[in-house]
């Protein structure tokens, strides 16, 4: 055997190569179909006895192997086996490897077997097999193809859809055109043929199947499975083309087609008509296999297509219909009536000459059998195939003499043709499927006709519709129980009876009519004597005589619409001229109530309208019966009939007095469902008139479905919003009562419901309504719900507000859309309340007009969008007649100019301030709207000049007035929130605002806002005071923006009489903004003159004296110090002057005290070395100014007397004059008990949102700060100051209490070890601040990103004195500490809280290796979070170092089994170590310094191991013990 690889270029087309035509000559049918031939093959290719193949060539052991377990009994062997042959097959593939002949050889002989075997597996993966070794071997395989081809293509028919999908791959991938796949059935249908032969004239179950290892049920199925692929490769044999072989493009395939002999096609072709004859192959027709069955029927079918004159009809008849047609035809039924059909066709004398039956044999009766089965599960075509095949059969066997009887409902009627009482029972088989119904009813119809028109006397073609048509007309209009069988349950119900009345007309025009006027009189009987109201079936009764009176007009119209309508037009005209009049009978005397009636009427007049109304006398009777009878019957149970039929009759009859009657009725009568029902289909009608009953009930209506969201109201609204013949003035009622509705605080979804309605039916309506001037606010509204924290509503309210806003670009209304929708803005800026819109709605929308506007119009439109001055004055007025808070003089530069604002010119701060939803006044949302639109926008450059100095100047007055809301809270109420998240986001805006006024101050218009501002600051109002600091502020950043000095050109010009000047706030303007001029300094000793010459008592009231130390201030704290060039003199006669002026109790006039002050700490630096008595004077006076008003009012007097003493208390200050050093160190005793009783005062008012106050404890902790290491200050009542809402306060308490605590522990030790009943007690005021944690809740509420929370400072700060306590405290004394702390809860509820925080609040664990542990300094981490987590470290550190026992008790005790384990992990972690290390330090001092005279005693520590060794010497031996710690854990705290 050779084993040179083929190459590997083969391709699939030489799979069958050129041996493809060397068929053996002994391989055939043989020279004829007889028995010699039949028997001329020795040993069968699928006999499961069979020669096993040669093995002994193959090389591969594993080869070997999976071959015989190929032929073995077991599937999964067999399947295992194969999977190993395809292995190998792909390794030699991928490794360019031809096939070993041996192996083609062994798999030639073994495939045909191993292809039908009973396992589906094994079969499906032969095949595949099968493929791949074709491919592998190309050519070579062509040999071997007769003997293989055959059981390759019958398994593309295997029964399994696997198996067959399975060998269709294989086969395909090898011959890949259908060209070459007709070319192979072409060449080797001689072999196919042959194959096809052996398995019907040779093969059994038992030749096929092992009987002592399969089954009966699997041998049988495999059997089946054989004989059906087998008929079905000759059933696609027979149709290949029989025409002339075409080229291909394979030239194996092209030698073989040119060896293929004609003798060799004429061969086969006589086999196949032998085969065709053989009575075992038709035997088959009755085959208990369905699919065997199948095969055989599609051969038939083929066959007379293409071997007609082949077939014997005799045998076919006797197979086919004698025996097929009493065969159980389930699951081939289809199959089977295309064969009889096309056998009918074809062959029709097969039911008659051919057929040899007889009796119960005979044909009528076989058939007959078989069509009352029905369709057997078998498709709709079924029927189909029916209707021919009883279209061809012979009429003796359709027509019988002796018919059966047939009952109907009035007598017994003879069958003329049992074959379609067969048809008849076999379409009301109960295992019919009812999608056939339709074509098995229309099979029926067609049987009919043909057995009507073999029926030549007219008494038997009356008596045959009486028996087998007209049943089905009774039926479908009355259906009956006892005729149930002629029901059509179809979807084709009306098309089936009009084919009956059809037939009838055409048949029996005479009984059709008498039957049709039968039937007419049944319907009206039947209306009359329906079940009146009170009977219990009344609703069932009248909905069966409505449905059948519907079913019969419908039908009528039909006809009248079809083929035969001139027919029947007679026939249905003098049925209807009776029916009229009947029915409006019933209705009027039974008043209404038989329903059935009405629908009947209206089911009548909608069908056949223009039938009904050209006769005269009919429409007369409509007429009278809409206008007279119909109102006063309205309100009963016809109620929607009776409508309907108005409706109907509105284009062919005059109502419209029929309408006014109804609708007056309907308002007159209670409510009901049906006066509802009438109401809504009266409002839909387009004969609807403007009457006042209309708007009420409309009216009416609209306010219930806004109460209660009522559907039956919102259903009559719905119906007047949407007829377009409702006046406009109801629409747009309707429409504003909706629009009312949309509100944040109500539901909302009530009127927007019916808008979204309105809007989907008619957006028309809506547009015109949101253009009006009651709808300008519907926008408005839709804008506030789309801010709706309800995201449905929010996002119904968007979808609305889109709709409308395409609605409104069409038709003209754009223009008309913007003008209104510019309003709409305007109107949101002027107005704040809780329905108003967002600011960022209102920011949106003008974008939106911008966008969308022309290039031509946006400098027109944007003017529009911005606020004008009446707007912001409107605006800013009550904040611009307000008090503002005195304590701001500490952060204005015009200090106590605040004191001099008239009285008159201010309103109660107590005024009410409307608000948005979200506390923003108007003048914040219009300076937030002004913001967002000009930074968004980007049109603000091309508006005009004057609009733009507009906007600047009152965006910069609104920043004074935001500066001060956010230096005092609520100072002036520009915004009212509570939220710190909230506040955060106005100082982002204001931040913003800001920066958008930076952006302007190099533009061409910010001068003459200076001017402007500038003229508005005469008068001493409240608006004249922000408009000179807005001023002043305008101009200093201008100069610092552009590097110019101070003011205007004309400043110097302007100074000269600024002296004389009465208007205070337009002077401090000009001082604090005018350029450097020797003016300044003139104006300055003049004032220091003016001062100093008189009496500040006797102008007080005046307040002229105010006035000039303001302007003297405004002067000496610019940058130039002027203070410097004054003469000395001047400035020491006049300190003198004012100290002496202070001393008479001029500090006790509001602002001037404190003007003064801050005048002589500018001054004082000056003449610091001038003696005088005004030195000590002043360190009087000032502890004096903390005993008076700490209020806003005295808060800047206190400011400047802290500055003063601040100046004072400076080293080079004091130490340069001898008088002040005397004083200080007389006085400064008394000075620090002045500052801790006004840290006293101040510690319950809070300063976090209190800027002057604020500014004013820190610098008053400060002075405390460094009087401390003077002064021994008396800090006992420090303890309540902890608790203080003042960070600087608390601390400034801490520290000196955090000084003192440590220091006294060496006395309260001293009098522990003298005095033996003395027991130290923790202070009463420290426990209290201990006694319990604040709240999770109230913590979760702060912002720790702007400070600690007052109360966690002021607890956290309690245990960090508490810990001070054990510092230089003895042992003794410590444990007295302890027995206090055991006496509460104090340590269980601090480890709790803390260990919460650290531990369990987050996701994971503090990491506390980041901070100092052992430490802890205030104010000294980077953020105030960072700093609670440090202090909490720090404290819980200490309290295992100090409280050992009972850190360990709450561990112990802790209920929370996640934070007992948890706490532990994180001590040994980050605590354990630091303590271990602590406390071996402790020991290393201790060491040393015990005295070892008497008991010599050596102490060794060993850090490392934690390990500590004391040892002693006894008796010349020395005594050691070792304490060794465990691994850092929480017991390890405890020693």
């Amino acid at each position: 055997m050779s084993k040179k690889p083929f190459k590997s270029q083969a391709s699939s087309a030489r799979a069958v190569s050129g041996a493809f035509g060397g068929v053996q000559d002994g391989a055939g049918f043989g020279s004829g179909f007889g028995t010699s031939n039949f028997g001329a093959v020795s040993s069968s290719p699928l006999s499961y006895v069979y020669e096993p193949p040669d093995l002994s060539g193959l090389s591969e052991p594993n080869i070997v192997v999976a071959f015989k377990n190929l032929q073995k009994k077991d599937a999964t062997t067999k399947a295992k086996a194969l999977e190993d042959l395809q292995s190998y097959v792909s390794s030699l593939d991928a490794d360019k490897r031809g096939l070993e002949e041996a192996m083609l050889e062994a798999w030639i002989k073994i495939y045909p077997r191993t292809s039908i075997d009973t396992s589906r597996r094994v079969r499906q993966l032969a095949h595949t097999l099968q493929g791949q070794i074709a491919i592998s071997c190309g050519k070579w395989i062509a040999r071997h193809m007769p003997a293989i081809v055959a059981s390759w293509l019958a398994g593309q028919y295997d029964n399994d859809k696997l198996v067959s999908r399975a060998a269709n791959e294989s086969f395909n991938r090898v011959f890949g055109s259908e060209e070459k796949k007709r070319k192979v059935w072409r060449l080797y249908q001689s072999s196919i043929s042959e194959y096809s032969r052996d398995v019907i004239m040779k093969e059994t179950t038992y030749t096929l199947s092992d009987e002592r290892t399969t089954s009966p049920d699997d041998a049988s199925g495999k059997y089946s499975r054989v004989v059906g692929a087998a008929i079905t490769v000759v059933s696609n044999l027979l149709g290949q083309s029989q025409s002339a072989m075409c080229l291909v493009a394979s030239w194996w395939l092209i030698s073989e087609a040119e060896n293929t002999s004609k003798s060799d096609l004429e061969k086969s072709q006589t086999l196949i008509e032998e085969f065709l004859n053989k009575e075992k192959v038709w035997n088959f027709a009755s085959h208990d296999d369905p699919f065997v069955r199948r095969a055989l029927y599609r051969l038939l079918v083929v066959a007379l297509a293409k071997e007609k004159n082949a077939l014997n009809p005799s045998l076919v008849s006797a197979n086919i219909l004698t025996a097929g047609l009493h065969t159980n035809q389930a699951s081939s039924t289809f199959d089977f009536a295309k064969a009889i059909a096309a056998l009918s066709m074809d062959i029709p004398d097969v039911w008659t000459v051919h057929y040899t039956g007889s009796g119960e044999k005979s044909a009528q009766n076989r058939l007959c059998h078989f069509l009352k089965r029905g369709s057997q599960g078998g498709p709709a075509e079924f029927w189909n195939y029916i209707s021919t095949m009883i279209s061809k059969l012979p009429s003796s066997i359709l027509i019988s003499a002796d018919g059966e009887t047939i009952k109907t409902d009035d007598a017994e009627h003879r069958s003329y043709s049992p074959v379609l009482s067969a048809l008849h029972e076999g379409l009301n088989n109960k295992n019919e499927m009812p999608a056939n119904q339709d074509a098995a009813w229309n099979t029926y119809l067609d049987a009919s006709e043909l057995v009507q028109s073999s029926l030549h006397d007219a008494n038997d073609r009356h008596q045959f519709y009486k028996a087998s048509v007209f049943p089905i007309l009774t039926q479908y209009i009355r259906p009956s129980p006892e005729q149930s069988r002629w029901v059509i349950s179809g979807p084709q119900q009306r098309s089936i009876c009009m084919r009956v009345c059809n037939l009838a007309l055409l048949g029996d025009p005479e009984a059709f009519n008498k039957e049709w006027q039968s039937w007419s009189m049944k319907v009206i009987e039947d209306l009359k004597t329906s079940l009146p109201e009170q009977s219990k079936d009344f609703t069932k009764s009248q909905d069966a005589v409505s449905a059948e009176a519907n079913r019969w007009y419908h039908l009528q119209a039909s006809l009248l619409g079809g083929s035969s309508a001139e027919s029947i037009r007679p026939i249905v005209k003098e049925s209807v001229s009776s029916e009229v009049p009947s029915i409006v009978s019933v209705l009027k005397d039974r008043n209404g109530k038989p329903y059935a009636a009405a629908a009947a009427l209206e089911a009548l007049i909608q069908s056949m309208a223009e039938l009904v109304l050209t006769q005269d006398v009919i429409k007369d009777t409509m007429i009278d019966f809409v206008n007279e009878v119909l109102p006063n019957i309205l309100l009963s149970p016809s109620t929607k009939h009776l409508i309907r039929l108005l409706e109907v009759l509105e284009d062919k009859i005059d109502v419209r007095k029929s309408y006014q009657n109804c609708m007056q009725t309907l308002v007159d009568a209670p409510e009901s469902t049906a006066k509802f029902v009438a109401l809504r289909s009266f409002i839909s009608s387009q004969r609807l008139g403007d009457t006042d009953s209309l708007y009420k009930v409309v009216i009416a209506s609209l306010h219930q479905a806004m109460r209660d969201d009522d559907a039956a109201s919102w259903s009559l609204v719905m119906a007047a919003a949407s007829n377009p013949v409702v006046p406009k003035n109801l629409t747009d009622e309707i429409l504003a009562g909706m629009t009312e509705d949309l509100t944040i605080n109500a539901k909302g979804s009530a009127g927007l419901n019916g808008l979204e309605k309105i809007a989907n039916q008619n957006p028309g309506v809506l547009r015109d309504f949101a253009l009006s001037t009651r709808g300008s606010v519907l926008v408005s509204r839709l804008l506030l719900l789309a801010d709706s924290s309800d995201a449905t509503i929010s996002q119904r309210a968007k979808n609305l507000d889109n709709l409308l806003e395409r609605a409104l670009a069409v038709d003209g209304g754009s223009r008309r859309a913007v003008k209104s929708m510019i309003e709409m803005v305007n109107e949101g800026l002027d107005k704040a309340g809780p329905e108003s819109l967002s600011v960022d709605a209102l920011v949106s929308q003008a974008r939106k007009l911008l966008e969308q506007a022309s290039s031509d119009d946006v400098s027109t439109i944007a003017a529009q969008l911005l606020p004008d001055s009446p707007q912001w004055n409107t605006a800013l007025d009550p904040f611009l007649k307000r008090s503002p808070n005195a304590s701001l003089a500490v952060t204005s530069p015009f200090g106590g100019a605040v004191y001099l604002i008239s009285p008159a010119s201010m309103t109660s701060n107590k005024q009410t301030i409307s608000r948005d939803v979200d506390g923003y006044s108007s003048a914040f949302r219009m300076a937030q709207y002004t913001t967002k639109l000009i930074k968004s926008a980007g049109s603000f450059e091309s508006v005009a000049k004057d609009a733009k100095i507009v906007v600047c100047k009152f965006m910069t007055i609104f920043l004074q007035l935001a500066g001060d809301d956010l230096s005092v809270s609520r100072s002036m109420p520009l915004w009212n929130v509570s939220d710190p998240y909230l506040e955060s986001e106005v100082v982002d805006f204001v931040a913003e605002a800001q920066a958008l006024l930076a952006s302007w101050l190099t533009s061409d218009f910010i001068n003459e806002v200076q001017s402007r501002l500038l003229a508005e600051t005469s008068g001493s109002s409240v608006a004249s005071y922000y408009s000179a600091r807005t001023y002043s502020a305008l101009t200093t950043e201008i100069a610092e923006l552009q590097g110019a000095p101070l003011g205007h050109e004309h400043d110097s010009d302007r100074l000269k009489n600024l002296r004389k000047s009465p208007d205070l706030f337009a002077s401090a303007a000009l001082l604090t903004s005018a350029s450097d001029s020797k003016e300044l300094l003139r104006l300055c000793n003049g004032l220091l003159a003016d001062l100093t010459g008189r009496s500040l008592r006797e102008n007080i009231g005046e307040g002229k004296d105010l006035k000039d130390i303001v302007l003297l201030n405004c002067i000496l704290y610019r940058p130039e110090e002027y203070v410097n060039e004054i003469p000395q003199q001047r400035l020491v006669f006049f300190v003198k002057h004012v100290v002496e002026q202070l001393q008479d109790g001029l500090l006790l006039m509001p602002g001037i005290g404190g003007e003064i002050m801050k005048a002589l700490t500018a001054v004082l630096p000056m003449i610091k070395d001038i003696y005088g008595s005004f030195w000590p004077d002043l360190l009087d006076i000032i502890p004096q100014v903390w005993s008076q008003n700490t209020g806003d009012d005295g808060i800047y007097g206190i400011h400047s007397s802290l500055r003063l003493l601040s100046l004072l208390k400076r080293s080079d200050v004091h130490q340069s004059n001898d008088d002040l050093l005397d004083a200080w160190t007389e006085k400064k005793g008394l000075v620090a008990k002045g500052l801790v009783d006004l840290m006293i005062k101040f510690q319950d008012t809070p300063d976090e949102s209190h800027q002057p106050r604020r500014i004013v404890n820190e610098l008053l902790s400060r002075l405390l700060s460094g009087l401390s290491r003077d002064v021994d200050i008396e800090v006992q009542g420090l303890y309540p100051v902890l608790a203080s809402e003042s960070a600087a306060l608390q601390q400034s308490a801490y520290e000196l209490l955090h000084t003192y605590i440590p220091a006294a522990q060496e006395q309260v030790s001293l009098d522990k070890a003298l005095t033996k009943d003395f027991a130290a007690q923790l202070p009463q005021e420290l426990l209290s601040l201990i006694l319990a944690a604040p709240s999770m809740y109230t913590l979760a509420e702060h912002n720790f990103e702007r400070t600690m929370a007052p109360t966690l400072r002021s607890y956290l700060l309690s245990w960090k004195l508490t810990f001070d306590h054990w510092q230089n405290a003895s042992y003794k004394v410590r444990a007295d500490y302890i027995t206090a702390l055991k006496e509460g809860t104090y340590i269980q509820d601090f480890l709790s809280f803390a260990l919460n925080i650290l531990i369990t609040s987050r996701h994971r664990p503090i990491d506390a290796s980041k901070f100092d542990i052992e430490t802890y300094t205030p104010s000294t981490s980077e953020t105030p979070e960072h700093e609670t987590h440090h202090l909490l470290i720090h404290l819980y550190y200490l309290s295992l170092r100090h409280l050992p026992t009972l850190s360990k008790e709450w561990w112990r005790d802790t209920a929370s089994r996640s934070l007992h384990i948890s706490t532990e992990t994180w001590t040994q972690k980050y605590i354990s170590p630091l303590i271990i290390t602590s406390e071996l330090s402790t020991i290393s001092a201790w060491a040393p310094s015990q005295s070892t005279n008497d008991q010599p005693m050596t102490i060794k520590l060993s850090p490392s191991v934690r390990e500590i060794t004391a040892s002693i010497p006894i008796d010349e031996q020395t005594m050691s013990i070792s304490v060794r710690l465990p691994p850092p854990t929480l017991s390890t705290a405890q020693k």
